[in-house]
């Protein structure tokens, strides 16, 4: 058996009208399945409902307490034999604080790997959006979506109207941001970002930046 247990850890919750509610464990799903075989790695089943209280009010979301997400963890921690690495491959930022919780719980054992701070340097890169564009299910996100899941994305249901700025919120802001808040206080739609800036050779680009410093740092880790 493999000593390495790749884990996608996702979320279930709105994503706007035109992305699927598990969109954040699509994206972590497809990352792991790209990468453990470099790493002999086997694929865990993963977590598809993570910590998503910013998201509540709106029926697609369904969230859990960080007790519930560390009782799953750890559960699936106890399935292996002690020497196992864990690689948690995380695509939702509300599950974060949880996770680097368990890890310090963990330490010779897991690894967390946070999809948008791998990435949060090559957004800059890329995107043609100002501050603000970029917070949930809008130019970065749904990018992604139309580069690996094009039948999942619903362009034709966006309307200009459902665009929110919201610098605070960015990855690249470059000043404290909230540290809690509800999107539907900001965005009665549930995107905070502007999906019209998206495309799909901005996805490729940004999976593919994902992929290669997510496969730098196992290197360096493991």
């Amino acid at each position: 058996m493999s000593n390495y247990i790749f884990v996608p850890i996702g979320s279930y919750e709105q994503h706007g009208p035109h992305l699927p509610p598990d969109t954040d464990y699509l994206i972590a799903e497809k990352i792991v399945k790209d990468i453990s075989p470099e790493f002999n790695g086997i694929i865990a089943e993963g977590l598809k409902l993570g910590i998503s209280t910013e998201h509540e009010g709106f029926k697609d979301t369904k969230s859990i307490s960080p007790t519930e997400f560390s009782n799953e963890i750890e559960a699936l921690l106890s399935k292996y034999p002690n020497e196992t690495k864990f690689i948690l491959i995380n695509a939702h930022g509300g599950n974060n604080t949880t996770l680097n919780s368990i890890k310090k719980n963990n330490n010779n054992n897991i690894l967390v790997i946070n999809t948008f701070s791998v990435v949060k340097r090559g957004l800059k890169k890329i995107r043609t959006t100002k501050i603000g564009g970029i917070c949930h299910a809008g130019e970065f996100e749904t990018s992604i979506m139309l580069f690996l899941y094009p039948e999942l994305v619903k362009m034709r249901k966006l309307k200009k109207k459902d665009i929110k700025y919201v610098p605070i919120l960015d990855p690249n802001y470059e000043k404290d941001k909230l540290k809690e808040w509800k999107t539907i206080d900001y965005n009665k739609r549930g995107i905070l970002g502007d999906p019209f800036h998206a495309s799909v050779k901005k996805g490729e680009l940004w999976y593919n930046y994902l992929i290669k410093n997510i496969k730098k740092s196992l290197l360096t880790e493991l």
